[in-house]
């Protein structure tokens, strides 16, 4: 006889089955950063994050292993027990130089960065003010802070003056993407500035997306000169893993001492941390800003073709390309048809995106070609002539 606790898994699980929202897991064998292998099957992968295409470059592999081979396969504990050693706060000061804030603090993941800070920078007592279509992460973030959670409407910086205007509680945190992940548009940053200078609230912004592949060398698009505290990600453009808090160092001082996903989690292997560093050298070389020129004219001729075929790409403005179908099994079915052309691009469905925009999310990279573009335009062209038949 089942218990209370699994009939009501199995219920929700009956759920998410009729809504078109199971997920699986299959095995993908990466080729390089363009090309992938599922069951045997050669795809031109436009699923991947890895937009510079440094996943598989030798400099952060031969990182990876000369890290390893001086330091072990583990840092032994956390941070503030034994698990800093001198190498990673070196490698800290160059990412807080190469991104023009005075202190960075790398934690495990993205994800646990984005929990850590705003639930470090609110709690009881005080306010967060998160964009709509703000990563899951944050949300979490702020949930777990036990703050007010207020959402303004997504990229609205009228909505989101009304609501700071009305709040009467003084400590005030404003939190927003800089790429949004789903959607590939760019936040108002100018506006979110100035109104959480306004209104006396500190601005957070995540910079996962824009990390490595916009900017002055790559260095993304939160600065000092436009927030008081912004994430970079290593395990999207970056090729590598992990996490990193951007700052002050008054505020590096102080997350050291309140972010718990920093202060009760191992430090990052010797690995990982090899990889960042060679990354964190390449992808300000001349080659990548040449990569950085070729993916951002590459997308947009994507994004161009797409809409030319009648399709919806939203407010896109970079090398994330959402195609939004609509209806979730039908964009399962518009995947599964990609698939049987050589394209792996993959639906994203609810809770991911909000309901009724499931959609075929497209991400280019700099290794990607024309010739692969023009692949997809012309999968995408008969799925279409297909379905319409």
């Amino acid at each position: 006889m089942s218990s209370p606790m699994e009939r009501m898994i199995r219920e929700r699980m009956e759920v998410i089955r009729s809504k078109g929202r199971l997920r699986t897991l299959r095995a993908v064998r990466r080729v390089s950063p363009r090309e992938c292998v599922i069951d045997g099957k050669k795809l031109i992968d436009f699923s991947s994050n890895d937009y510079m295409g440094l996943s598989m470059r030798p400099e952060l592999i031969r990182g990876a292993v000369e890290w390893t081979e001086r330091f072990g396969t583990s840092c032994g504990a956390s941070r503030l027990i034994s698990g800093t050693s001198g190498a990673c706060l070196e490698l800290e000061e160059k990412i807080a130089a190469w991104k023009g804030f005075e202190g960075a603090l790398i934690l495990s993941s993205g994800y646990a960065a984005n929990v850590g800070i705003v639930s470090a920078l609110a709690g009881r007592g005080s306010a967060v003010f998160a964009d709509k279509l703000n990563h899951a992460s944050i949300n979490t973030g702020c949930l777990l802070s036990q703050a007010e959670f207020r959402r303004y409407r997504h990229s609205d910086t009228g909505h989101l003056e009304k609501l700071l205007a009305m709040s009467q509680i003084p400590e005030k945190l404003v939190a927003s993407d800089t790429v949004f992940s789903m959607d590939g548009d760019l936040a108002p940053l100018s506006e979110l500035f100035r109104l959480s200078r306004e209104h006396g609230a500190m601005l957070f912004l995540d910079d996962a997306h824009g990390t490595g592949v916009t900017g002055v060398r790559g260095k993304g698009l939160a600065s000092p000169e436009n927030c008081d505290v912004a994430l970079a990600t290593f395990s999207k453009a970056m090729g590598a893993f992990g996490g990193c808090i951007l700052c002050s160092r008054e505020l590096r001082e102080y997350f050291i001492n309140v972010c718990s996903p920093f202060i009760f989690s191992t430090g990052m292997p010797p690995s990982t941390l090899g990889a960042i560093s060679a990354a964190v050298d390449l992808i300000q070389t001349p080659e990548m800003e040449e990569a950085r020129s070729h993916l951002h004219a590459l997308s947009g001729i994507a994004r161009d073709a797409i809409r030319s075929l009648g399709f919806d790409c939203g407010s896109s403005e970079t090398m994330i390309l959402p195609v939004i179908i609509g209806d979730a099994t039908k964009t399962l079915e518009f995947s599964r048809r990609l698939y049987e052309k050589g394209i792996l691009a993959l639906a994203v469905r609810p809770p991911t995106v909000p309901d009724g925009t499931s959609r075929i999310r497209v991400s280019l990279n700099a290794d990607h070609t024309r010739e692969d573009v023009q692949r997809l335009i012309d999968a995408l062209a008969e799925i279409k002539k297909e379905t319409a038949e």
